[in-house]
């Protein structure tokens, strides 16, 4: 139920910032490297942490209102770089596991959960990533969907993303720094969502963006422009089920905050426009503007 990762683009680039544990010391036993063995194959050097939070003015998924309260929702997930894999086609790949949660902010209702109540959500995911031809990327994602309030019922849901990154391609061609299209498409299956069938979510979508500001400091610039679709997934008051549920835009803008001390941290901050199918039973109004703030930090 939850958006696709704040990236995650979720796509390969999505999932390549998030991970890092604490690495023991080393011990004084520990035998003289080897220099045959390249610094960059050693296991500490492939896994990667990204962690963050997004602050939302109310949780939207797929065109359905989740919570009409603000909330938090802060993630982790770590990726382990597999350079065995890269070979031809291959240039890159990884794996991935992590967690999301929807955290109510404000006044909550009190429920038999307590103190819980305000957990709306808890998502934990794993998955894997490849790039090909330095361009395509295909991610492959299992979530479980759990909820610590007791709001709803557990359920899975698998995941698959193409998208294709053409930046550099317009240069010449659009008088903008860094300008993309980063078109993708994401296709989600349920699997044992109780209470009804389970349905096939496809969204295909277009991100433009660019950068503006000083080139040593950029701001990033994205307009998203994405389509919801699903066979079963939307429902009408008569008991049908609507192919379309939303068109979504807006904008929002990310840059390093502190590139010289913190290279690794962004911010973001912006503002999604839902335009919905009046005819879906939503919780929701035929349009419905979101603000949101972020930040995220890898390493």
């Amino acid at each position: 139920m939850r958006r696709f990762l704040p990236g995650i683009a979720l796509a390969f680039g999505a999932f390549t910032p998030a991970m890092a544990q604490d690495t023991p010391p080393e011990s004084s036993a520990s035998p003289t490297p080897d220099p045959l063995v390249d610094e960059a194959e050693k296991p500490a050097d492939r896994v990667s942490v990204d962690v963050g939070a997004a602050l939302v003015s109310k949780y939207i998924s797929r065109g359905i209102g989740f919570a009409e309260e603000a909330s938090l929702q802060p993630y982790v997930t770590v990726s382990l770089s597999l350079p065995g894999l890269e070979g031809g086609a291959i240039s890159g790949a990884k794996m991935f596991v992590g967690n999301w949660n929807n955290v109510k902010l404000g006044h909550v209702e009190a429920t038999e959960a307590g103190q819980l109540t305000r957990f709306y959500e808890n998502d934990f995911y794993v998955g894997g990533a490849v790039t090909v031809n330095d361009r395509w990327s295909v991610s492959a994602t299992y979530y479980r969907y759990g909820s610590l309030s007791d709001s709803f019922d557990g359920y899975n849901d698998l995941e698959l993303i193409v998208g294709f990154d053409d930046s550099g391609l317009w240069s010449g061609t659009v008088p903008l720094d860094n300008f993309s299209l980063s078109p993708s498409l994401r296709m989600v299956q349920e699997a044992g969502r109780p209470g009804r069938p389970d349905a096939l979510y496809v969204q295909p979508s277009l991100s433009p963006s660019f950068d503006v500001g000083h080139p040593d400091r950029p701001v990033h610039v994205t307009m998203p422009l994405v389509v919801g679709l699903a066979d079963t997934y939307y429902d009408d008051a008569q008991g049908g089920h609507p192919t379309f549920g939303f068109f979504r835009t807006g904008v929002s803008v990310s840059g390093q905050p502190f590139p010289n001390s913190a290279e690794n941290v962004r911010v973001s901050g912006g503002v999604d426009v839902w335009m919905l199918n009046d005819k879906v039973v939503n919780g929701l109004g035929d349009s419905e503007v979101v603000g949101r703030i972020g930040v995220n930090w890898s390493f």
